[in-house]
């Protein structure tokens, strides 16, 4: 029992002794910032140089659109041709039926919802057209419209161009090629009859990268094992909506609007079917595909 005594009151005279000294420590960076953030890329607040700062993650900055189909938008309402039009926008449908629980950052959708809408409104809006949006629930006023356009992804497939794992005396390199192929349309009806007026099909391409390399070889007698990636994708939500979505709307207003397509469709004809525009029948779907924007 003494010697239980004994040992119990060393360890608890080393735990006074150790908390004091982590006292002593803190206090002392407390004054003088030792271990706390101090360089001049803290962005501030009242912490300022006192305590790490909550993040250091870049500044948020808004969407880039395309520079070319950007340009056509603001052609169409130079054109004045959407001046006193109202068109009524509902929610984005997806039909593709695609579901992605596994990736990294997956929330059970590959491509976004009908929020999607939003990017309807905005190339409408750019256009200069007045723009009624029902994707948030039914206007309280009614209020008169012309036009309804609304838009779906019809289909999502994926792929793998090329794959290689070539090893020799269990070293090698590794290549992976995959893609994505989104497809959505565009559909321009009459609101109050629900006629289809006009309608347009975009189609995105997604593309992945992976290189890298394996071993699994003996070195003086010790086997080393091991890989090492680098991967490049491509962003599939924000491209299925940044650029496809505008470049539809814009397509079948220039259909419907033949001043706003002799006027604005340079901007984009080699993204378009030309021959749906030239030919004396032309197709009931016009197929596009973002490529080459940059």
């Amino acid at each position: 029992m003494r010697t239980a005594g004994i040992r119990f009151a060393r360890g608890k005279g080393a735990l006074k002794a150790a908390l004091m000294l982590a006292g002593l420590a803190l206090g002392g960076c407390s004054g003088q910032g030792a271990l706390w953030n101090t360089s001049d890329s803290d962005l501030g607040g009242p912490d300022r140089k006192i305590r790490i700062p909550v993040t250091k993650a870049s500044m948020p900055s808004s969407v880039q659109p395309y520079p070319r189909i950007e340009a056509t938008l603001q052609c169409i309402r130079r054109t004045g041709m959407l001046r006193g039009r109202t068109f009524v926008v509902g929610p984005f449908a997806d039909s593709t039926g695609k579901i992605n629980a596994v990736a990294v950052g997956a929330t059970g959708n590959f491509i976004p919802q009908g929020g999607s809408a939003s990017y309807v409104t905005d190339a409408l809006t750019k256009s200069g057209a007045m723009v009624v949006s029902t994707y948030f629930g039914a206007p309280t006023k009614a209020v008169p419209a012309q036009y309804a356009i609304n838009g779906i992804f019809n289909s999502l497939d994926f792929g793998t161009a090329a794959q290689a794992d070539v090893r020799v005396s269990g070293i090698g390199p590794t290549l992976e090629l995959g893609w994505a192929q989104l497809s959505l349309s565009i559909q321009l009806d009459e609101v109050a009859t629900r006629v289809n007026r006009q309608m347009s099909m975009i189609q995105r391409p997604v593309r992945y990268t992976q290189l890298g390399a394996t071993s699994g070889a003996v070195f003086n007698n010790a086997l080393v094992t091991g890989s090492a990636n680098l991967q490049n994708q491509e962003r599939l939500q924000l491209e299925a909506l940044n650029g496809p979505i505008a470049l539809g709307v814009a397509d079948v207003i220039m259909k419907e609007f033949p001043r706003a397509r002799q006027e604005c469709l340079g901007n984009v004809a080699d993204l378009l079917i030309k021959d749906d525009y030239q030919t004396d029948t032309p197709q009931s779907l016009a197929t596009a595909t973002v490529t080459g924007l940059y």
